[in-house]
Formats: structure tokens, C-alpha cells, sequence
């Protein structure tokens, strides 16, 4: 009997890590921008936990100074909300939800959900985040906290998958060609 603990143990060890991870399709640009409402570029100036109205999650919002609209109408900033936070001594986590810095650049991709609150798209997938490599801006997306499935077997993709990564320009660039297109 005590064989067949140990075993039980090891495998609900090793399945802990699964766990911890969200199950999504990995979303390329142009799916980011045809299904995103809203693109801006902008920067987290502070973050605020609360609980939804129903007091049945924790959100985050995030104060976003927007410097650049890349489709939808401009306003000089928006509240981005991401699921998970602390609120009080309860906290909720949602892996692959991801986690904004105050102070950092990001090319968001928003979409509006039924309460009327600004999400990224694809969770995490949605945020690129701005960086200088060798004095030239570039902006690359995370796939931290996601499990990724293939879309034709729905399993989880057995190759690593890269997260997007382009110069802002080039980013800007292809999201007004692809908005132009979907017109």
C-alpha cells in the first residue's frame, strides 16, 4: 500500500507544473490585430487590484498612458485589466494572465469584454513589450504561463514555441497594412 502512495505522489508531483499552466492556441499578428478592438502603444503608470462586482474575481487595472493609437479611437489613457491580483490578504492567480510593469512601454492588444473592461488579446500574448536592443525599440510578446495546443489535435504542442518579436517600426508597420486590409 504504501508503493502505491509513493506512485500516486510522483504523479501528482510531476502533473503540478501542468497545473500551473493555461492551455492556448499562440496567436500571430495578424489574428492579434484582426480580433483586437483596440491597439495602443502606451506606458503602465500604476496598477490597482479590486474585486469585480460580483466579488467573484480579482482584477488588475493598469493605467496606461497611450502615446500612439494603432487602431480604435484615441483617448490619453486607458485602464487595461488582467485577471489575478491582491486584494486585501486574498490573492488570485491566473497563470499565462501575465504581469505589466509599472514604468514599461508595451504594444497592447485590447479587446472590450461584456462588462465594457480592456483585455489583452490572447491573454499575455496581447502585450509586447518595448525594449532597446543596440539603440533600436523593439517589441516582442511573452508566452510565459501558457501551455501551448496545436489547433488541429487541440494536445499540447510537443516544440517550443517562440514568442513574436519585431521592431517597433516593423510592428507598427504590419498592424496599419493589416488593419488597411481588414477595411
Amino acid at each position: 500500500m504504501r508503493v502505491l502512495q509513493l506512485m500516486l505522489m510522483a504523479v501528482v508531483l510531476l502533473s503540478a507544473t501542468a497545473l500551473s499552466a493555461t492551455s492556448a492556441l499562440q496567436l500571430d499578428l495578424e489574428t492579434l490585430t484582426e480580433k483586437s478592438e483596440l491597439i495602443i502603444v502606451g506606458t503602465v503608470n500604476s496598477r490597482e487590484c479590486r474585486w469585480d462586482a460580483a466579488k467573484a474575481g480579482i482584477w488588475t487595472h493598469h493605467d496606461v498612458t497611450v502615446s500612439e493609437t494603432l487602431k480604435g479611437t484615441h483617448e490619453a489613457t486607458r485602464d487595461v485589466v488582467i485577471r489575478g491580483g491582491v486584494v486585501g490578504e486574498i490573492g488570485q492567480h491566473v497563470s499565462g494572465a501575465g504581469n505589466l510593469e509599472d514604468g514599461t512601454k508595451y504594444v497592447f492588444f485590447l479587446w472590450k469584454d461584456d462588462d465594457g473592461r480592456y483585455r489583452l488579446q490572447g491573454m499575455i500574448q496581447g502585450a509586447f513589450k518595448v525594449s532597446e536592443v543596440e539603440g533600436v525599440a523593439h517589441a516582442r510578446n511573452s508566452l510565459s504561463g501558457l501551455t501551448l495546443v496545436d489547433p488541429a489535435t487541440m494536445q499540447p504542442r510537443k516544440d517550443e514555441a517562440a514568442a513574436l518579436e519585431y521592431t517597433l517600426t516593423e510592428l507598427k508597420k504590419n498592424v496599419a497594412k493589416l488593419t488597411k486590409e481588414a477595411e
